[in-house]
């Protein structure tokens, strides 16, 4: 949630607000700049990846309508870990635009 989407190294990302852990929207994968050697002036650096850090889904609007197809892969991912309750009450919170009259 208030997540900005930014390009690194070309793939769209969601940047988390509290962390800014950069996460591929496309694929999940969670990306990081390293240093190629930071005893060389000036430091270079390069992107990596960390893998698979956050399930995806796939989006798709048709006529003004969302719809979204969940992923249905058994294989646990390590975001997995906080889909419990405590962690799902913060995230039910949707908020809903007032309609203007």
């Amino acid at each position: 949630q208030n997540g900005d989407i930014e390009e690194f190294n070309g793939r769209l990302c969601i940047v988390c607000p509290w962390h800014k852990y950069k996460i591929t929207l496309a694929e999940g994968e969670g990306l990081y700049q390293a240093v190629e050697n930071p005893t060389v002036k000036p430091i270079r650096t390069y992107w990596c990846s960390k893998g698979v850090k956050q399930r995806v889904h796939k989006v798709t609007e048709v006529g003004g309508n969302i719809f979204v197809t969940l992923n249905d892969s058994s294989k646990p991912i390590e975001s997995d870990v906080y889909q419990v309750e405590k962690y799902r009450t913060v995230s039910l919170n949707v908020q809903t635009p007032n309609p203007r009259n």
